[in-house]
């Protein structure tokens, strides 16, 4: 959401720059909350995911929705970065969450490493067409509140914004990645 589209929701006047910065964070705070919420990036940007090691299954990423892979390296036993053939894994975009699986087995990596796994993707809608209608509602009714009531959210508005967020959730299981 722009500035300009806060505004507009708000009923405030555009030309007036005063509240630009605070409408802003409050537009920054309500997208957060609403990604955090359904594990969806509202916004398209590339991403990464960092792992000690490459799990016994599926890789699973952490939002949706999930647009490409860009690459995904790793370090060899020997401690040095190779970049996995993208041939040497499988994926669906359409699969919530997007979990990569190996053709075969996934590399062995170095031992010693937090970041022996690199995963660069793409994710996010691309567009505010793409946004399902009902998160951007969401965004909006939170933006609203938090303006008018400057921090004082009411249970009844948090209650309508889950119920505006719920279908679109994506649920991550605890022992992904292990």
């Amino acid at each position: 959401m722009t500035t300009a589209e806060g505004k507009t929701h708000l009923k405030e006047e555009l030309s007036d720059a005063t509240n630009d910065a605070y409408i802003d964070t409050l537009i920054a705070a309500a997208q957060a909350y609403v990604e955090n919420f359904t594990n969806r990036k509202l916004t398209e940007a590339t991403y990464y995911l960092y792992l000690s090691e490459f799990p016994r299954g599926a890789i699973v990423l952490p939002f949706n929705p999930i647009k490409t892979i860009t690459s995904i390296k790793y370090y060899d036993t020997s401690n040095t970065q190779q970049t996995l053939s993208a041939t040497s894994y499988f994926y669906s975009v359409y699969e919530e969450p997007c979990g990569l699986r190996p053709t075969d087995s996934w590399p062995s990596t170095y031992d010693d490493r937090m970041d022996a796994v690199t995963i660069e993707f793409v994710g996010g809608y691309t567009s505010p067409d793409t946004c399902p209608a009902d998160l951007k509602h969401a965004v909006k009714l939170m933006l609203t509140d938090m303006y008018n009531n400057r921090g004082n959210i009411l249970k009844e508005r948090m209650e309508i914004m889950h119920t505006l967020m719920w279908p679109n959730r994506v649920f991550h299981s605890p022992l992904e990645n292990t």
